[in-house]
């Protein structure tokens, strides 16, 4: 558990302190952990990485889960955890020895909890957005839906339905797929 924080942490200050299990998030300058997860966040988080890895409009690209994102440029500090991070190919250095990415990644990915706020991961997925992650996911596997952002298009796709990403050069998978 995180104790309250009197003042606002800077990005800097934030990257001075040990590094915790579960992740904690610096948001806005304030430290927020995230939730474990539990087997169906941690399947559908898997089954999206080897979706991405396995299709022929994103095989060659980096999928990476829980990988911190730097973002210096905003008001306060902020460094995101979201659940997996994908690049396509030739946008991330995999062997410079950063230890978080200069650009922002191509999908960014969160998985819904069970008991995690819906609206707080929305918001997330929203600032990723503002700063230029061009495609988000929101997997609920309790719904068995995933909320789609891609290309400035928005729709919630169900368990039948087929997601095609223009954003990712036309990867394509069935939501259902994210829950056998």
């Amino acid at each position: 558990m995180i104790a309250r924080q009197s003042r606002l942490l800077t990005l800097d200050e934030f990257l001075e302190q040990p590094e915790t299990e579960p992740y904690t998030e610096l948001i806005d300058g304030v430290l927020e952990q995230k939730p474990v997860g539990k087997k169906p966040h941690s399947r559908s988080q898997l089954r999206i990485a080897l979706l991405l890895l396995e299709h022929p409009a994103t095989k060659g690209g980096s999928a990476w889960p829980e990988l911190g994102l730097r973002f210096p440029n905003t008001a306060a500090g902020n460094l995101r955890v979201p659940d997996l991070s994908y690049y396509l190919p030739g946008n991330i250095d995999e062997d410079d020895d950063e230890d978080y990415p200069a650009r922002p990644p191509d999908l960014c990915v969160e998985v819904r909890s069970k008991g995690q706020s819906a609206a707080g991961q929305q918001d997330r997925l929203a600032f990723l957005r503002e700063q230029s992650v061009g495609c988000t996911l929101l997997i609920d596997p309790e719904a068995r839906t995933v909320e789609v952002y891609d290309s400035g298009r928005a729709w919630v796709a169900s368990a039948k339905d087929e997601v095609v990403l223009s954003g990712l050069g036309g990867f394509t998978f069935r939501v259902g797929e994210l829950f056998a």
